[in-house]
């Protein structure tokens, strides 16, 4: 739902807003999701855990939550007048009911623990110096009194830190009679900061001990809703919480409360007169599945509504450029990275079929959790779930990111190949000047391989080099695939012509075993000929194609070649 607006739009976008009574009190436009509240207050469940992706709107939502629930907001209610909470009675008699406990730790994302430690222990000086006047209240006695003063003037022994959540929630019940909520956005920052830097078991270990405090046995809590990217395995930090609801973006429930759906988007661009653009927006920013609903990325649709009233503007990769995305790019393209051939698949367009698991051990990413990884950040979209399964058909969401994944991809190339080597590599194939292909080809085995492997043992990353190249720079020209059927074999590399009067390009790839480079090169060629590897091409209408047989003997390459 979306609050009615006058029939002149004159509000603003709220660009980099996060305080909900800062955005309901201004000239600022507000898609409602305050049926948030109404989920929170009628869950079963203790602790709410909601990973989602970044600048997903969690920050929003979790001020929300606080303005509505906070005891010592007189106003708190007036917040809430004409959105979709407000019809809710029930609900409503919740309002300014609970003493609430509020903690961001977006900004925590240092590259040393040191650093790290004392700002969660500034955070927590700070949320204790916000409830002074209640914490007095509560007459803090011995060991708590002792605690108190030195968390808030900065000299807390770490297991001290660990404790505050548990002793703030204690002494706000005992002032006020009531149980705190305890709100916590993106709880996993600090722990994505540690892998990134190597201190991912100090990290581990402290925010272990100071969120169990809060959620573990607490008999002051009432409720507490935990925001984060990740749900980081529960050996690793959960280990101490109450059996947390945890809904992620493959759940129902919760699911439409998070970024902007059809519906919603649709109402703003007509509410800023951009229907026109719908077209362009949808091909950017959608794509994205968080259960059963269509989800648009939130950020990027706020900074393309106000960019696109100029007549000027065109649609940029709005969200992707809005972190250090170095973890993601190793991902892609690093030493664990997923295979090629699924690379390749996704930038081709397709779907992998890939288990994805919604505990993630940060410090052991292999296979499994790479995956998960790039699902939950928000880099792949969940086409498909398997029923009663976590086996998803995973593929890039939107342009915005795969214009993400080509510049990852390109930047891999550049290493590889060095520099803008493949781009001549490209022109001679598609200009058909295959003594052109087999010179720059030869120059681009040398490279990669001796890049990676002085003694020239794998030749397959020339192959992958090559097809990502094809797939990043001639798409729109053309379409790839690879490892398919056709005819009566499989082909390793099919190149598609958009036009079908273009020319079609068949590739077989061998390594050298018993026969020269010559013969080698020419056994590849009469196989594309005689499995009629071109059957595809001539069903999609081609006419013009041309066979290429690749041998590569360590440093060394050949192509043979033919018009068929």
């Amino acid at each position: 739902m979306i609050e009615a607006l006058e029939a002149t739009v004159a509000r603003q976008i709220p660009i980099g807003i996060s305080d909900f009574k800062k955005l309901r009190t201004g000239d600022y436009y507000y898609v409602d999701k305050s049926e948030l509240i109404t989920d929170v207050v009628h869950s079963g469940a203790e602790i709410i855990l909601l990973p989602r992706p970044r600048r997903f709107g969690k920050t929003i939502n979790l001020s929300m939550l606080r303005y509505f629930f906070d005891m010592t907001l007189a106003d708190g209610a007036t917040l809430f007048e004409g959105l979709q909470v407000a019809r809710d009675a029930e609900v409503m008699t919740h309002c300014g009911a609970y003493p609430v406990v509020f903690l961001t730790f977006k900004d925590v994302k240092y590259s040393d623990y040191q650093s790290c430690h004392d700002v969660l222990a500034r955070i927590l000086a700070e949320l204790f110096l916000d409830h002074e006047e209640v914490i007095v209240k509560a007459k803090p006695r011995g060991i708590e009194q002792t605690m108190v003063k030195t968390i808030m003037d900065g000299t807390a022994k770490t297991a001290d830190l660990q404790g505050a959540l548990a002793l703030v929630t204690k002494l706000l019940h005992r002032a006020t009679g009531k149980k705190a909520i305890v709100l916590i956005d993106e709880y996993d920052a600090p722990i994505h900061a540690g892998y990134r830097h190597v201190y991912y078991a100090e990290i581990i270990a402290f925010m272990r001990n100071l969120l169990s405090g809060a959620f573990k046995d607490n008999n002051h809590l009432e409720k507490g809703v935990v925001t984060g990217i990740l749900r980081v395995a529960k050996e690793s930090i959960f280990s101490g919480f109450n059996n947390p609801r945890v809904r992620t973006i493959l759940d129902e429930e919760f699911s439409d409360r998070f970024g902007f759906t059809e519906t919603e988007v649709a109402r703003l661009l007509s509410d800023f007169n951009l229907q026109d653009r719908t077209a362009e927006v949808k091909r950017w920013y959608n794509g994205y599945r968080f259960g059963p609903h269509t989800i648009y990325n939130p950020w990027s649709i706020m900074q393309y509504t106000t960019d696109a009233r100029f007549a000027t503007a065109k649609a940029e990769p709005y969200w992707v450029n809005t972190s250090d995305n170095k973890l993601v790019h190793d991902l892609i393209v690093g030493k664990n990275a997923i295979q090629s051939e699924d690379l390749e698949t996704l930038l081709a367009g397709g779907a992998v079929r890939k288990q994805v698991n919604t505990n993630i051990v940060l410090d052991s990413l292999k296979s499994k959790a790479v995956w998960s990884m790039l699902t939950f950040s928000g880099y792949l979209k969940a086409e498909e779930v398997l029923e009663g399964r976590f086996i998803c058909d995973l593929a890039i969401p939107n342009l915005e990111v795969r214009t993400f994944f080509e510049e990852t991809v390109r930047d891999w190339l550049d290493e590889q190949v060095g520099g803008n080597g493949l781009e001549p590599l490209l022109n001679a194939l598609i200009g058909e000047n295959m003594e052109a292909l087999a010179h720059y080809f030869s120059e681009m085995v040398v490279g990669v391989l001796s890049f990676h492997d002085s003694a020239g043992k794998e030749p397959e990353r020339v192959y992958h080099a090559f097809l990502l190249g094809i797939l990043v720079n001639l798409r729109g020209q053309y379409r790839v695939t690879s490892n398919r059927e056709s005819g009566f074999g499989r082909y390793d590399v099919c190149l598609i012509p958009v036009d079908p009067k273009g020319t079609g390009f068949v590739f077989e790839f061998k390594r050298v075993e018993k026969q020269t480079l010559q013969k080698t090169a020419k056994k590849a060629l009469e196989q594309i000929i005689t499995r009629n590897y071109a059957t595809e091409l001539l069903e999609a209408g081609v006419s013009t194609i041309r066979a290429i047989g690749v041998a590569i003997d360590g440093k060394r390459a050949r192509i043979d070649s033919r018009r068929l």
